[in-house]
């Protein structure tokens, strides 16, 4: 706290006078809390306790005195310096921002928005890699081409990155949650593939595994209904491979729904927990397994359960004392 002695001679230095007391005239003035107090009538002066005695200088640019990074000194000041065709030129530079920089911050925004609406949002450590590879991909990508659209890359990406790390969706809420349509989808999806080589070796039996997990654990079938899915996947894998991976989990789910779990689950409450057409599933059946085991006679999914009974059995998976089973040409 500042002493009369030290307030005197600051107004000496700066030559002004001391403080008098307005009531009784006394020079003998201290400095309080409240204020400046005279210390033969304690009185409290009405003087600012705070005061800038510094003269205001008209020369000094306000750029000098570091007020920020946004504004190089007034409009009036940049007008009239001597230097005001660098100082805007220096203005218009500070302004500028990296677009880079905002895509991935628009990018990071989009990714943490996206899993969130899917319900994925602990998943952090997939953002992060995700974040990784938009930043990579996006600067091979040719500047001005529609490919590099931040929200419809993120997509693309978050599509790679999920089935890569074996974490479930469906393509339903994909489309729902993204800025990708079906169509703009796969022009992405060729595109942007070639950035992810692992794809085409990743394990694609550990995820269509997940999303018969999934089936199981929604209906509460057991775990009798999962081993005899994944059998039924292991069986006729090389026959129905050649199919996304999701339709590969409807369709040994529904193989097994049908065969061995007639009245406890239906085919379309399968599709539309998995988001897939019960027609696909029926093409699936119609054309590359019962083709493949040269089995005539197919009406329909439902109306044809039980010529994939006898395909299943002849393959081993049911436990059927069927006595017709043992005439049966297809065991020849």
């Amino acid at each position: 706290m500042a002493t009369y002695r030290t307030i005197q001679d600051s107004f000496i230095v700066q030559g002004f006078s001391p403080l008098i007391c307005d009531i009784c005239n006394f020079s003998d003035i201290t400095e309080t809390i409240s204020g400046y107090v005279c210390r033969n009538c304690g009185i409290v002066l009405e003087a600012q306790k705070l005061q800038y005695d510094r003269p205001y200088n008209t020369d000094l640019v306000q750029y000098a005195t570091g007020i920020g990074t946004t504004q190089i000194g007034t409009r009036k000041e940049r007008v009239v310096s001597p230097n005001s065709r660098s100082l805007n030129r220096l203005s218009k530079f500070n302004n500028i921002i990296d677009n880079d920089k905002i895509a991935y911050a628009k990018a990071r925004k989009e990714f943490s928005g996206v899993l969130n609406r899917l319900g994925l949002g602990e998943y952090k450590s997939t953002k992060e890699i995700a974040l990784a590879n938009f930043k990579e991909i996006r600067a091979q990508l040719r500047p001005g081409s529609k490919y590099r659209n931040v929200e419809k890359l993120v997509a693309i990406i978050l599509y790679f990155r999920l089935r890569l790390d074996s974490i479930s969706i469906t393509m339903t809420d994909f489309f729902s949650e993204t800025e990708l349509t079906k169509k703009e989808f796969n022009d992405f999806f060729t595109q942007v593939r070639v950035y992810f080589p692992e794809y085409l070796e990743r394990d694609r039996k550990n995820y269509i595994s997940q999303r018969i997990l999934e089936v199981c654990e929604h209906f509460e079938l057991g775990m009798a209904f999962y081993h005899l899915s994944k059998k039924i996947l292991h069986k006729l894998w090389e026959v129905v491979k050649c199919t996304t991976d999701d339709v590969l989990a409807g369709l040994v789910c529904s193989i097994s729904g049908l065969c061995a779990y007639k009245g406890k689950i239906s085919v379309n409450a399968i599709c539309r927990r998995l988001g897939i057409s019960m027609s696909t599933i029926q093409v699936q059946v119609k054309r590359k397994i019962l083709k493949h085991f040269k089995v005539d006679g197919f009406v329909s999914l439902v109306r044809s359960s039980d010529l994939l009974e006898r395909i299943l059995d002849r393959l081993g998976l049911l436990e059927r004392q069927d006595s017709y089973l043992q005439n049966d040409p297809m065991n020849e």
